[in-house]
């Protein structure tokens, strides 16, 4: 498989440089290669709704491929870096996956939608692409993520085999659910298409072809469905405009000379096994930053990577996105990227992109060989142990997600096995969690349920303020946290 495509950070969130062509290019790639990944088509309202919500800005910054469905991004890109080449509509993109499917033999599961639009989207891509063929077609029932029948979608899919699953649960619900499942299910590539299936099915009707090439598709959707779409997007114009005027002002008042380099790696020659240091050298291209990743990913093996950025003044998107590559390399590898003495404007820029979330940042020297050391035990923290007689406790770890969730599910399910009948208390203790996701929650309301169902006292705490979010969001904070 060939490297991925150039991403540029744009607010926070990274999206491929791609075009139409490439990104069907990718596609065929990606579902000869059988190994799943998950393409979103992200628009304005998909940042707006990333800066609230951790759990989908994680997302999209490890999805395999994020493409700008919208022109503001196209328009966006031009402020802060490398421009993007080109916008690519989910709406034209499914067609011309489907016409490589056709041509390539492959099969398409059409998934979501109201009752009876999957299976008109079928028909009309069949009757445009004589020969495709068609997986399957299911719309669920309706749910929320954490209570939707997982196993019968799933069940569906594994009986049909299809090289390409079309995910239309709208924003973030489907993103969220393809992250569930996407490491564990054999399609090769899903991607998130939210009402693109009622364009195809006719329950909805695109912009003429002039307003969709001057970029205003968004406006006449808006006033040819303003019950259901103007709220949606006159919140979008106003995050917008209050985000491009944040992100200008920090770009034009970034100070002409950067701070005074300071021996930011005092101490790390004691943990050299663990962390290798070097010095942030500023990318000019796309070629220099895609050389610069693959190097020191080489070079670092399984060590996190420190890069002292004392003295740097600003980043650009291109800069944001070789950032963004390098840590999920690192993550990838149970190690991580950390940004050390990262201050002024860009370190603002990165605070104000919720980028602070994913990046590790360290600001003081004295602070990094125990943050190194922290990082590295925090990858393999978390316990279930019994502190006292009667009570079961969960520590949970760092980061609690469907990556590493069959591992955690397997110690609950031995622990609780082992000692549900002497036990009068689950303690859940989130204190050292800095990230959780759908799959993980959905985990914590089935201990939950069968804790509860016994009559036994049930603790949940400690978490901070992201993952508090995640939990308001996925609206579980009731069920979880309450005695």
């Amino acid at each position: 498989m060939n490297s991925d495509p150039q991403k540029f950070v744009l607010m926070g969130i990274p999206f491929h440089d791609v075009t139409f062509a490439e990104t069907v290019a990718w596609a065929r790639e990606r579902i000869r290669w059988r190994v799943p990944a998950y393409m979103a088509t992200a628009n304005i309202d998909f940042v707006m709704q990333a800066w609230s919500d951790p759990e989908l800005q994680r997302i999209l910054l490890e999805a395999s491929l994020v493409i700008a469905d919208g022109m503001p991004i196209v328009w966006m890109s031009k402020l802060f870096g490398p421009p993007l080449r080109e916008r690519v509509t989910g709406s034209d993109l499914v067609p011309l996956l489907a016409g490589m499917c056709r041509d390539e033999g492959f099969s398409i599961f059409y998934l979501g939608g109201a009752p009876g639009v999957a299976e008109k989207a079928a028909a009309e891509l069949t009757r445009r692409f004589p020969g495709l063929k068609t997986a399957g077609c299911y719309s669920p029932p309706l749910a929320d993520i954490v209570n939707m029948d997982h196993a019968a979608i799933l069940a569906r899919l594994e009986a049909s085999k299809p090289d390409l699953l079309l995910v239309a649960f709208g924003a973030p619900k489907q993103e969220k659910w393809a992250n569930m499942h996407v490491r564990q299910w054999k399609v090769p590539l899903a991607v998130g298409v939210g009402g693109k299936l009622d364009f195809l099915g006719g329950a909805q009707t695109r912009a003429p072809k002039f307003v969709q090439q001057i970029g205003f598709e968004w406006l006449w959707r808006m006033f040819t469905n303003p019950k259901r779409l103007f709220r949606r997007y006159a919140k979008n114009l106003v995050f917008l405009a209050r985000v491009s005027a944040r992100l200008l002002w920090l770009r034009a008042r970034f100070p002409k000379l950067g701070k005074k380099t300071v021996p930011i790696f005092r101490g790390l020659e004691n943990i050299s096994d663990l962390a290798l240091a070097v010095r942030w050298p500023g990318l000019l291209d796309a070629g220099a930053a895609q050389t610069w990743t693959q190097k020191l990913d080489a070079e670092a093996g399984a060590r996190s990577v420190v890069l002292n950025m004392t003295g740097v003044r600003w980043l650009t998107s291109l800069e944001l996105g070789a950032l963004l590559t390098l840590s999920r390399l690192r993550r990838a590898r149970d190690a991580r990227l950390l940004l050390a003495g990262l201050g002024g404007h860009a370190r603002r820029l990165v605070d104000l992109c919720r980028l602070d979330r994913y990046l590790e940042l360290a600001d003081a020297p004295d602070q990094l060989e125990h943050t190194i050391r922290t990082l590295h035990a925090a990858l393999a923290d978390g316990k279930i142990s019994r502190d006292q007689p009667g009570r079961l406790v969960f520590v949970l770890p760092r980061e609690l997600t469907a990556a590493n969730l069959p591992a955690w599910r397997a110690k609950w399910d031995a622990a609780w096995q082992d000692a549900s009948r002497e036990v009068q208390a689950v303690v859940i203790d989130g204190a050292a969690t800095r990230f959780i996701d759908s799959a993980a929650l959905g985990f914590l309301v089935g201990i939950r349920k069968a804790v509860t169902t016994q009559g036994l006292t049930w603790q949940c705490g400690g978490f901070g303020s992201a993952v508090s979010q995640i939990i308001k969001i996925a609206r579980v904070e009731k069920l979880l946290l309450a005695e």
